[in-house]
């Protein structure tokens, strides 16, 4: 496919998989607009590729090895295989942008 326009602004918010988690996604487009609201603690650990790219607030990446807190207007790349939870400790929403490599 060329071009495909990603119209969040226009998109409803969806539940996420976590009371605190909400989403806008595009059927078969592997981007996400994610946002966790302030005491959002993924319970499970993922090992996809991420690319993210942090739109506002600060989250906490929780790696096996280390905790790195990534700021608004900071991104950070995840390799496939990399377990890792997201975590959001401050007291405003955090809002990602969200791309999942192969």
């Amino acid at each position: 496919m060329p071009f495909t326009r990603l119209p969040f602004t226009s998109l409803a918010w969806t539940p996420g998989g976590h009371p605190l988690e909400q989403k806008k996604l595009i059927d078969g487009c592997p981007v996400v607009l994610l946002e966790f609201a302030p005491g959002f603690e993924d319970p499970n650990w993922c090992e996809n590729g991420h690319i993210i790219y942090v739109l506002e607030g600060t989250f906490e990446l929780v790696l096996d090895s280390a905790v790195e807190r990534i700021h608004a207007g900071e991104s950070c790349v995840l390799d496939r295989g990399t377990r890792h939870k997201a975590k959001n400790p401050g007291s405003v929403p955090v809002r990602l942008f969200v791309v999942t490599l192969d």
